[in-house]
């Protein structure tokens, strides 16, 4: 493989992470608008999304109140982490460590993180000489390998060997 080479497939793939990212942030984007715009409804005293909240609460302890008696005691941890609050007419409820990891890493963006990390640990000097050292060798054998088929097939043929070379002239 020729250095152009190389450097054509590194940039296709530093090409193909950049349009990922570029997608990822779009995605996100459009949610914190979303969730911006719900925010400020509910900012704004409408009554729907007030009942919204509400429901959802409601729904939540529901949910915590099924567990089972194994789960009992990480219910009774979450019901103590969580801290609510009313500020000005609004309820802020501070996220647990849980809605933390899942809202920051999402599978798309874990997927991109281990990608970014295996380029950033390719394109290191000592992993990039590995690299090149390995595909040398590669292709060196393969080289060794042709040259070898190519040696037994002539070896093969039952032609005679040319004779000294003034095989037309003479005649």
């Amino acid at each position: 493989m020729s250095v152009q080479l190389a450097m054509l497939v590194a940039s296709a793939v530093l090409a193909v992470v950049a349009v990922a990212a570029a997608v990822v942030a779009v995605v996100a984007l459009r949610k914190a608008r979303t969730l911006a715009h719900e925010v400020s409804r509910a900012e704004s005293g409408d009554r729907v999304a007030r009942d919204e909240v509400a429901a959802y609460r409601d729904h939540a302890d529901e949910e915590r109140d099924l567990d089972t008696p194994a789960r009992s005691s990480q219910a009774l941890d979450h019901r103590e982490a969580e801290v609510v609050r009313v500020v000005e007419g609004r309820v802020i409820v501070k996220p647990t460590n849980d809605q933390i990891v899942a809202a920051s890493m999402t599978r798309p963006a874990v997927r991109l993180n281990i990608v970014a990390a295996g380029l950033a640990h390719a394109l290191r000097p000592e992993s990039r000489d590995r690299i090149i050292g390995l595909m040398r060798r590669e292709y060196r054998a393969r080289k060794r390998a042709r040259q070898r088929a190519a040696r037994a097939a002539a070896r093969a043929t039952n032609d005679p060997p040319p004779s000294s070379g003034r095989g037309w002239v003479g005649s």
